[in-house]
């Protein structure tokens, strides 16, 4: 128990500063009532177990990616916390970190209109959408009557069909893209800026040394999908801390 409480101390450590720590340094800072011996002699388990790594030109150590991956899966575990959009501009650049958020719309198609045969209309709640009309279109849209615009664009997709004119209903927002462009080697930015990322299950990926992390957000009591991507090393928890809405 002890050594996974010295890992979870030095990653905490490490996290705010990005240096290595040194025994004497974690006992300081955490005031462990342990001998710097005592702690040394789990950083040599750790080591020995991959879970920090020694860097020789100091006398500290760093936590390897394996352990930085488990302690993000055991941490980032927010579920529709409250955030405040006024705050991501300024602090996905301070963590240098992209951001992207998308509105969730509950709407359902409450009818779909011929317009003289020229045009198809579809009505949601508040919401209109115009195509170009076609007989075969026509009838394939009055079966989707009282489905959520959610289930019709993925009935769209399994047909192959164009599902634009559905996703500009969506109101979404992006974030220091400049990260983006920075590592842009690492990542398929096609599907980042065409919004597709938003397709990918809730929860945390890993590629590399970045992560990639989707949850349910409230901004303005309006619920979105919220995509936060960035270096693995990055201090994802004062990010999340520095952009919530205070209760």
């Amino acid at each position: 128990m002890k050594k996974e409480l010295i890992l979870n101390y030095l990653i905490r450590s490490y996290l705010k500063e990005l240096n290595p720590i040194s025994s004497g340094e974690l006992k300081k800072q955490y005031k462990l009532s342990l001998a710097p011996s005592t702690i040394r002699n789990y950083f040599q388990k750790l080591d020995s177990e991959g879970l920090i790594v020694k860097i020789h030109i100091s006398s500290g150590s760093i936590p390897s990616q394996d352990a930085l991956k488990s302690y993000w899966f055991d941490n980032l575990n927010f579920d529709k916390i409250k955030i405040k959009k006024s705050l991501l501009k300024d602090f996905s650049k301070e963590f240098d970190v992209f951001v992207t958020l998308k509105e969730k719309l509950n709407l359902t198609l409450n009818s779909v209109l011929n317009f003289n045969n020229r045009f198809i209309i579809l009505e949601f709640e508040k919401e209109e959408i115009v195509f170009k009309y076609s007989e075969q279109l026509f009838r394939l849209l009055n079966e989707l009557k009282g489905y959520s615009l959610e289930n019709i664009i993925k009935f769209f997709k399994l047909l192959n069909l164009d599902i634009t004119k559905f996703t500009l209903l969506f109101k979404i927002d992006s974030f220091n893209k400049e990260f983006l462009y920075k590592h842009y080697k690492e990542f398929q930015i096609d599907e980042i800026l065409s919004n597709e990322i938003f397709e990918r299950e809730k929860g945390l990926q890993f590629k590399n040394n970045y992560l990639l992390y989707k949850i349910d957000t409230f901004i303005d009591n309006i619920e979105n999908e919220f995509i936060v991507i960035g270096d693995i090393r990055t201090d994802y928890l004062n990010f999340f801390n520095s952009i919530k809405e205070e209760k």
